[in-house]
Order: C-alpha cells, then sequence, then structure tokens
C-alpha cells in the first residue's frame, strides 16, 4: 500500500522549490526611490557619487555611494550631472495625510516609510537608512 504525502508538506515543498513563489514574496514589498545624483565625488576604485532626496519635512537627506552599487553604467567626472536614478528598498509602512490649506481646501498625501537597508545596505551621511516619503517619489 503507497502511502500519500501530506498536501501541507507537499505545499511547502513545492513554495520552497520554486524561486519565482520565493521571489515574489520576497520582493512583494519593494519599491524604488527616486533620488537625484548630483556630482561625482570620488576616483577611488569603483568610483563615488553623491545622491539627494528629500523626506516629508523638507529635510535634505546625502548619500555617498559607490557607483556600481547604484547602477550598471560608467560614471565619472565626465558624466553629466545631476540625473536621476531609481534606488530600491523596503516599504514598511503607509499612510494617507490630510491638511487643510489656509483657503480651506482638503489636500490627501499619501506617505510611505521606506527603509534603503535592504536590499543593497544604504544609508545617508547621517547613518539613517528609514525615510518617510511621499508617494510621488516612489515607483511600485
Amino acid at each position: 500500500m503507497k502511502k500519500k504525502k501530506a498536501p501541507r508538506i507537499v505545499q511547502l515543498r513545492d513554495k520552497l522549490n520554486d524561486y519565482g513563489i520565493f521571489a515574489s514574496e520576497q520582493f512583494a514589498k519593494m519599491g524604488f526611490l527616486r533620488v537625484k545624483v548630483t556630482a561625482y565625488i570620488s576616483n577611488d576604485v569603483p568610483g563615488f557619487v553623491r545622491c539627494e532626496f528629500t523626506d516629508i519635512d523638507g529635510g535634505l537627506h546625502i548619500i555617498e555611494e559607490k557607483v556600481p552599487v547604484l547602477s550598471d553604467q560608467e560614471w565619472d567626472e565626465n558624466t553629466s550631472y545631476p540625473f536621476w536614478i531609481l534606488v530600491p528598498g523596503q516599504i514598511l509602512d503607509s499612510r494617507v495625510e490630510i491638511s487643510i490649506t489656509k483657503t480651506g481646501k482638503e489636500i490627501k498625501r499619501k506617505i510611505v516609510k521606506i527603509s534603503l537597508e535592504k536590499p543593497w545596505g544604504i544609508y545617508d551621511t547621517n547613518d539613517g537608512a528609514i525615510f518617510e516619503i511621499f508617494d510621488e517619489d516612489i515607483v511600485w
């Protein structure tokens, strides 16, 4: 008599062996933060660039990172700056903030909390990795 495997065990096995399922679960909460590359700052191998973005309070955040971490393109001091790139991060939370203008008009803005620590371990110059950003600066 042949024993049947429990359906749950079969499902778990298939889930663990299927990279598509694994990848979709890992990247389900991923988003891309839009940052402006403003300058090439160092010729140290492999080369470093400065990137900037602002949070919901208008605070400027500066990222100084290696070129190969941010792109597969070759950037150097002769590249034309500034330009925009997308940096991947993990979406931690999102909410809608409602504010009222002086004229009494109600404005709704979506705010997204993103962590740049995963997948590439990117931090700003103040060692911050979690930021609250307006939705228009995130690409889903």
